[in-house]
């Protein structure tokens, strides 16, 4: 089982009403990979991402995590190993930094309360929080508050991580401090699959950059190739837009 991806998405169909959004999109994640989606606004990569873990369910196709189909029957447990952190924050108001990061492992995985307060502290310190522990959200700023997200994520020991375009509310700084939590945690080897627009994160992060358009995977390889040398015009001309506006 060694060989085995941690991620397999076989032709993934989703349709809204007349509009197809994903036309038969097919992906795999080995263990320790990051990847990458970019393309334009409506191309289908956040509604890919949903489907990953049943966030919206598709229309036809199969998802595998570590070989298991994810189905009606077992998406709790499958879900419990899928970290998503989403464009907003999402975090609860009322609770502190660290009861936000260690609800999740007393909730769903019945973990005893002193083990996961122990594994939110250390997630804390992982995206550079220690110190904001005490801290509710509205005292954070909006960076600080996206670590806590992921920092949460972290705390329920995933399989896999998804981030949907994690700093795309934050401003440039605050984008930065984000991007780097991001880029240790592949270095560390966590699996990841990413929908961003932050070309430098792309380029030295991901393994593999996977342009959608369409409902389509237009093409796909590493960075150095990629983003050098496209395969395709259609995926020339995006990253020629990007680069005029970046």
């Amino acid at each position: 089982m060694a060989d085995t991806p941690v991620l397999r998405a076989d032709a993934i169909h989703k349709r809204y009403a007349d509009n197809e959004v994903l036309k038969g999109i097919s992906l795999t994640l080995a263990r320790g990979e990051t990847k990458v989606l970019i393309g334009p606004s409506g191309s289908g990569k956040s509604t890919f991402l949903r489907c990953l873990n049943h966030l919206t369910k598709p229309d036809r196709g199969t998802i595998e995590l570590d070989g298991v189909e994810i189905s009606d029957a077992n998406i709790d447990r499958m879900r419990a190993r899928i970290g998503f952190v989403f464009q907003d924050f999402n975090l609860f108001s009322h609770l502190s930094v660290l009861d936000n990061v260690s609800i999740c492992p007393i909730r769903v995985k019945r973990q005893a309360r002193d083990e996961a307060i122990r594994r939110a502290r250390e997630e804390l310190e992982r995206v550079g929080l220690g110190d904001k522990a005490d801290a509710y959200p509205a005292e954070l700023s909006g960076g600080q508050q996206q670590r806590v997200s992921i920092a949460r994520a972290l705390a329920m020991d995933p399989t896999l991580m998804l981030f949907d375009e994690p700093t795309s509310a934050l401003d440039p700084e605050l984008t930065g401090e984000v991007v780097k939590v991001m880029q240790r945690l592949a270095d560390d080897g966590m699996t990841m699959l990413v929908v961003s627009h932050e070309m430098g994160f792309a380029r030295q992060a991901a393994d593999e950059i996977v342009f959608m358009e369409g409902g389509h995977i237009v093409e796909q390889g590493p960075p150095e190739t990629l983003f050098s040398q496209p395969a395709q015009d259609r995926t020339r001309a995006f990253l020629n837009v990007i680069a005029e506006h970046g």
